[in-house]
């Protein structure tokens, strides 16, 4: 236990009982045993919990002489100016998008959809991003919304890790061991209250995301449920298959 500090890492991950299914999926980052793990249909890799959804949508419509200033996982992109009407000025915010190398390169792509007024910019893990209007006559601000677009796969067995990495989680472009059925002893957010059957949501976003909770607002209903109440910040969850 020492090799991991925190006696509770050495608990997150490990299976309880004798009926489950664990499928090996590639790390496509650092996981720690007990995370909750998601990824896309058809691919392989498996990610740790992120809002990696946002959705821009502008309050009205875009006007001659607007500039848009759009900002991307800390990266600024050029002024994009009104061109024609609205759908064809937020198509060539997504163009934008979609042409930087970094952003590109870190996974992350951008489309718009006639008529919605909005931009929805996707990656592989956690995405931030933010439209500011000005010039014209008028100028329309942006709300942001953020989601997860993957789906729940499980979460990840607790093994014995040692790696020129480090110890005690899965690196990047290691195999990992994923329970999709079953009982497992996972990290609890601060402040939850779990028990015995009482519903088990995937925190997206901040210190906890990756743990579990019993609070539906703003989380992933990942159909999990608690199986114990909390106990040194980790509780019993049952996983019922990919969600």
């Amino acid at each position: 236990m020492r090799l991991y500090g925190d006696p509770a890492r050495a608990i997150a991950g490990q299976k309880y009982g004798l009926q489950d299914v664990v499928e090996s999926h590639m790390a496509a980052e650092n996981i720690e045993p007990g995370a909750a793990l998601f990824g896309n249909i058809g691919d392989d890799r498996v990610f740790g919990a992120h809002q990696n959804v946002v959705t821009l949508v502008a309050s009205a419509d875009l006007v001659s002489g607007n500039k848009l200033a759009v900002t991307v996982n800390g990266t600024e992109l050029a002024a994009v100016d009104f061109d024609t009407d609205t759908d064809t000025t937020l198509a060539a915010v997504a163009d934008a998008i979609n042409a930087d190398t970094s952003l590109a390169e870190a996974g992350i792509g951008a489309s718009s959809i006639a008529g919605a007024k909005s931009v929805t910019i996707v990656g592989d893990s956690e995405v931030s991003a933010s439209i500011t209007v000005t010039g014209g006559e008028s100028q329309p601000t942006f709300e942001a919304s953020s989601s997860s677009g993957m789906k729940f796969a499980g979460v990840a067995v607790h093994e014995e890790l040692a790696y020129k990495d480090g110890t005690g989680f899965y690196p990047k472009g290691i195999p990992v061991n994923v329970l999709t059925r079953g009982k497992i002893y996972v990290p609890v957010a601060d402040g939850a209250e779990a028990a015995d059957k009482k519903p088990a949501y995937v925190v997206l976003s901040g210190a906890d995301a990756g743990k579990f909770t019993d609070d539906a607002s703003g989380t992933y209903d990942a159909g999990c449920v608690f199986r114990s109440d909390v106990q040194d910040g980790l509780a019993l969850v049952e996983v019922n298959g990919l969600k």
